[in-house]
C-alpha cells in the first residue's frame, strides 16, 4: 500500500509541478506580449470597482480642454463615450478626440459654445458605457447632455474574438468569481475556482482562441451578438431622445479593419511596426468579420456614423503599434471628421470667428 501510495503523491506533485510550469510560461508570454502591445506588462489600466459600471479608472474622469469658458448665446453639451482610444492614449489632456473636438467646435462662430465631457474608460465596449451612462444619470442628473456620442468598434470586435459572445475587460475573473461556487462541485472550494478562471493560463487560452480560431459569418453565436448589439444601441437613442439629446455612433477606424487605399510611403512605415496586420491574417480576418457584421446591421440607423476608412487620406501614420490607437495625427483627423458631423446634424455650419 505504500508504494501505491508513493506512486500516487509523485503524480501529484509532477502535475502540481507540470501546472505551475503552465502558469509561469503563461504570465510570461502574455507579460511580454503586453509590454509589446501597450508599454507596460499590464493590460488596461489601474481601476476600481463601481457597482453600476462594473470598475472605473482610479484617476476618475479624465480633463477636456478647450472647453466653452463662457457662456454663449447658446450652449450645446456633449458627453463622449468610448474605450481607452476615447480616453486618450496620449499623456496630454489637451490632445484627446474630445479637446480636439471642442477645440474646432469653439473655434466656429460665437452664438454657440461648446463643453465636450470625457468619459473614456480604458477597455470600455458598447455594453460597459451603457451601464456608465445610466450610472451617470443617475448620479448626476443635471445638467442634461445635448449630444451623447459612443465611440466603438474596436473592443467590440476583441472580446467577442476572445471570449465569443459579449464579453469585456476581466469577463473571466469576474464570471469566475460570480459563477465558480455552483458551476461545478470542484467550485465548492470556491476561491480555487475563482483562481483558476483568472488564471493566466486561461487569459492566454482566450488570446489564443483571438489569433489563431476563425470565426464564421454565419455562427449562431454572432448573430445574437449583433441582435443584442442593435438593440443596446437603439436603447441608447432612445434614451438621449428622451432628454431631447442626439445620439451619434462612430464606428471607430482601426488598421486591422480598413478597406481602403492607403498611400503606399505610410502604409509601408505601419508594416514595419511590432503589431502588423499581415502578420496575423486569421485575427484580421476575425476582426474584420465581427466588425463589418455590425456595421451592416447598423448602417441603416440614424444614429450610425461609419468612420472605417476615415484615416485613409492620411499622409502619415495615424495608428500606434497595435493598430487600434492614434497618434496625435489621427485623433485630429478624426475630431475633425467628428466637427463636421456634429455641425451637419446640429445644423448649425458656422463660419470662422
Amino acid at each position: 500500500m505504500k508504494w501505491l501510495l508513493g506512486i500516487v503523491l509523485r503524480i501529484l506533485k509532477y502535475l502540481l509541478l507540470l501546472l505551475l510550469f503552465v502558469e509561469a510560461s503563461s504570465f510570461l508570454i502574455v507579460s511580454v506580449s503586453n509590454y509589446i502591445i501597450y508599454g507596460h506588462i499590464h493590460e488596461g489600466s489601474r481601476v476600481r470597482y463601481d457597482p453600476y459600471a462594473l470598475f472605473l479608472n482610479t484617476e476618475g474622469q479624465r480633463h477636456t480642454a478647450y472647453n466653452a469658458s463662457e457662456p454663449g448665446a447658446e450652449d450645446v453639451t456633449i458627453w463622449m463615450f468610448g474605450g481607452s482610444t476615447m480616453r486618450g492614449a496620449t499623456d496630454y489632456d489637451a490632445l484627446t478626440i474630445p479637446s480636439l473636438l471642442a477645440q474646432g467646435l469653439n473655434a466656429w462662430g460665437a452664438n454657440t459654445r461648446y463643453t465636450a465631457v470625457n468619459f473614456g474608460e480604458n477597455s470600455f465596449n458598447g455594453l460597459m458605457e451603457t451601464k456608465y451612462f445610466q450610472k451617470i444619470m443617475v448620479e448626476n442628473p443635471d445638467p442634461k447632455p445635448n449630444v451623447i456620442i459612443f465611440y466603438d468598434g474596436a473592443n467590440e470586435y476583441v472580446y467577442f474574438a476572445q471570449h465569443g459572445h459579449y464579453g469585456h475587460h476581466g469577463y473571466r475573473r469576474v464570471r469566475g468569481l460570480i459563477e465558480s461556487y455552483r458551476s461545478s462541485p470542484f467550485g465548492l472550494v470556491k476561491p480555487f475556482a475563482a483562481a483558476l478562471h483568472a488564471s493566466f493560463t486561461k487569459e492566454l487560452y482566450d488570446k489564443i482562441m483571438q489569433v489563431f480560431v476563425p470565426i464564421e459569418m454565419d455562427s449562431e453565436s454572432l448573430r445574437r451578438f449583433v441582435d443584442d448589439s442593435e438593440k443596446r444601441y437603439d436603447y441608447m437613442d432612445a434614451q438621449a431622445r428622451a432628454v431631447s439629446a442626439r445620439f451619434i455612433l462612430f464606428w471607430q477606424p482601426a488598421l486591422w479593419v480598413e478597406t481602403a487605399e492607403v498611400a503606399p510611403a505610410v502604409r509601408g512605415i505601419e508594416q514595419k511596426g511590432l503589431i502588423s496586420s499581415d502578420r496575423f491574417k486569421i485575427m484580421r480576418r476575425n476582426f474584420m468579420t465581427v466588425y463589418g457584421a455590425l456595421a451592416e446591421r447598423l448602417q441603416r440607423k440614424p444614429y450610425f456614423v461609419d468612420f472605417r476608412n476615415v484615416l485613409c487620406s492620411r499622409t502619415e501614420p495615424a495608428y500606434q503599434p497595435d493598430g487600434v490607437h492614434l497618434t496625435d495625427s489621427g485623433r485630429r483627423i478624426v475630431a475633425e471628421a467628428m466637427r463636421v458631423e456634429i455641425e451637419n446634424r446640429l445644423n448649425k455650419p458656422g463660419e470662422r470667428s
